[in-house]
């Protein structure tokens, strides 16, 4: 017989109390995991509805565009199918302005761009641009279309439309001015360098009327090739400083030396009259003839904030050297030009001599690799 467990009245209390409390500690696990599932189940509900909310809202903005397109296209229609014995309604002034930017929207939009063209777009963008410009679509100071507005006209991406703009602000027919936009620049004034005068007559010479601002004249000391060609040893030459304006801008700032004879010079003179007009009429030193150089360099800061650039604005750099019929030196005069403004122009005459062939990098021409 098989042999019975017997177990004391301790051990069986001891064996009650541990499976009750397995049976709360269940009870309580359970409880848990019940409200863990609700909490899931609200989430995954609330969820749900902000879904279906945000469904239905769409829905209805959708509804609503296509009913505010469906009774503009009815009036519109309507206007078109007016009765001629009917006088027409008066339309606003807003509508008329209305019509007239997006009359003017449809004549921009007419030139497309040939995108199968071998030319670049933002090249052929440049080129409309550019014919905008010269037919006065947009007026001098004007301010062109944001980069978005290019973007749409044309339907290229922005990079595109910042190489055109780019390409005209190198070009000289836009002006870039930082947090304002971009603005067509002002007329480009031509000097022509075969003619001998001076910078004034050659603005006068095109139909602008410049206006001049006397910085400063007195003695001065300069540079030692103008002092030696001057022959002044002493350093007392004269010094002539000019602003020249247009439309209230400055374009030019012009720093001369004149020879020591200049001393008898008064201010009202100087400032009344060109160079050319105080070498010749009040100091009786007639010009014979002249010598030009032209260069590039930055503003700097002296230059710069007279003519309101920044330091590291590009400008145009006249040096100009004029001289008597015996070769003595007359004046020497600098001029830091605006370059987006400013042009020169030589015409030259033929027949031209004909030179000796190119030769590439080996030293061979290549008349002689014919032979």
């Amino acid at each position: 017989m098989p042999r019975r467990l017997h177990f004391s009245p301790k051990l069986v209390e001891k064996r009650g109390q541990l499976q009750l409390v397995c049976r709360c500690l269940s009870i309580l696990i359970q409880q848990r995991i019940r409200r863990r599932k609700e909490k899931r189940a609200a989430c995954w509900n609330l969820n749900r509805r902000c879904f279906f909310e945000l469904k239905k809202a769409r829905r209805l903005v959708i509804s609503g565009r296509n009913s505010m397109e469906n009774n503009t296209q009815k009036r519109t229609s309507s206007r078109r199918q007016t009765p001629p014995h009917l006088p027409a309604a008066p339309v606003a002034e807003n509508e008329n302005s209305a019509t007239a930017e997006s009359k003017a929207a449809t004549v921009q939009n007419e030139p497309l761009l040939n995108r199968d063209s071998a030319t670049a777009l933002y090249v052929q963008i440049a080129d409309l641009l550019r014919a905008d410009i010269d037919a006065g679509t947009f007026a001098t100071d004007s301010k062109l279309p944001g980069e978005n507005e290019l973007t749409r006209r044309f339907s290229v991406s922005r990079v595109t439309v910042r190489q055109a703009i780019a390409q005209l602000l190198t070009e000289g027919y836009v002006v870039s001015k930082q947090g304002k936009g971009t603005f067509v620049s002002r007329q480009k004034f031509l000097h022509d360098l075969k003619p001998m005068r001076g910078f004034y007559d050659a603005l006068v010479a095109q139909g602008v009327e410049p206006k001049t601002k006397l910085l400063g004249f007195g003695p001065a000391s300069p540079p030692e090739p103008v002092k030696e060609a001057f022959g002044s040893r002493d350093g007392d030459c004269f010094q002539l400083k000019r602003l020249y304006l247009v439309d209230d801008e400055p374009i030019a700032l012009v720093v001369s030396y004149l020879p020591p004879e200049a001393s008898g010079l008064t201010w009202e003179q100087v400032n009344r009259n060109p160079i050319y007009v105080l070498l010749e009429s009040l100091l009786n030193m007639p010009v014979a003839k002249a010598e030009i150089r032209i260069r590039a360099r930055t503003a700097g800061t002296s230059v710069g904030q007279v003519l309101g650039l920044p330091s590291r604005a590009a400008l145009l750099v006249m040096e100009r050297e004029s001289f008597g019929s015996n070769g003595t030196l007359r004046e020497h005069t600098t001029f830091y030009i605006r370059p987006e403004n400013y042009e020169f122009t030589l015409s030259v005459q033929g027949p031209l001599p004909v030179g000796s062939s190119i030769k590439n990098i080996s030293g061979t021409s290549s008349l002689d690799r014919a032979k």
